[in-house]
């Protein structure tokens, strides 16, 4: 379709829907809507069902940097207070990468629904936006809505896609940013589960990880390309995703394995034998 019909024909489903609210928490989204309320996990705690053999070696190293170069902070203290430390160095480093990323996100946002940028940027942060930005203008089209919360009840899960766009050709897609040292083939996955949602929230509007908006069904039509933009202080880098069907199919196995783990884990007073086993069997020791 054109893009003056794709746009008419998102009018009129959002005008057709029903209105519900979408809570998120560290656990995930909550619909609730018509009387109904369902859980939904994220797509990136899912997403952590695919094995990652780099990420030991990564935090090992994370440490082992830290404590070659912080030395003076851990070595005068108490054992315990200085294995906290240095345990906690490899997350400090991804904490620090996602303020990057959130400061991105909010510059990107200011110029999608033309409000202020955001104040209190680093130099770091204000290069990386400002590339992002220049991104923006030169893709051209039509923003059709940036923050997207979109849900799948049948798999069971929910997130957020960055942006939502329409090239003037009529040509759908959708962006997600990346602010990471480098683009990797999960990121690629987690757009294959945003197209692959159901419905999304349109015209979501409230604060404090709550909003309201209308629930509209999600067409094929609606994401016809996947990408990632890679947003460094130097600029921007564009990457389609090659096959969506193939990282659909492995996001759905990454969220079966997550969920059968979230299932029986032990730290929520389950027992994950009962997930697993019938009830035991106790055979009398033979003599």
């Amino acid at each position: 379709m054109t893009k003056d019909e794709l746009i008419a024909d998102i009018k009129a489903a959002r005008d057709a829907a029903a209105t519900v609210t979408a809570t998120r928490n560290r656990y995930g989204y909550e619909i609730t809507g018509k009387g109904r309320s369902r859980r939904l996990r994220r797509v990136t705690t899912l997403l952590s069902g695919l094995p990652k053999p780099a990420l030991v070696p990564w935090a090992a190293k994370s440490v082992a940097e830290f404590a070659v170069e912080h030395k003076d902070e851990w070595s005068g203290l108490p054992k315990a207070d200085a294995i906290k430390l240095l345990k906690g160095s490899p997350y400090s480093k991804r904490d620090a990468a996602g303020d990057r990323g959130s400061a991105i996100h909010a510059a990107l946002e200011a110029v999608v629904d033309d409000t202020p940028l955001p104040e209190g940027l680093t130099e770091d942060e204000d290069a990386c936006a400002a590339a992002a930005m220049g991104f923006l203008g030169e893709l051209g089209g039509t923003f059709l809505a940036t923050e997207l919360i979109v849900f799948n009840f049948t798999v069971g899960y929910a997130g957020t896609l960055d942006l939502w766009h329409c090239a003037d050709d009529g040509t759908t897609s959708i962006i997600d940013y990346k602010s990471s040292k480098a683009v990797y083939p999960d990121h690629g996955v987690q757009q294959a589960a945003y197209a692959n949602c159901e419905y999304c929230l349109l015209g979501a509007t409230g604060k404090e990880e709550s909003w309201e908006g209308k629930l509209i069904p999600w067409k094929p039509a609606y994401s016809q390309q996947l990408s990632v933009c890679h947003v460094e202080p130097t600029g921007t880098t564009l990457h389609t995703v090659r096959d969506p069907g193939k990282l659909w199919k492995i996001f759905q196995a990454a969220a079966y394995i997550k969920g059968w783990q979230l299932d029986t884990d032990s730290f929520r007073g389950k027992t994950p034998r009962e997930e697993v086993y019938e009830a035991p069997i106790h055979l009398e020791e033979r003599r």
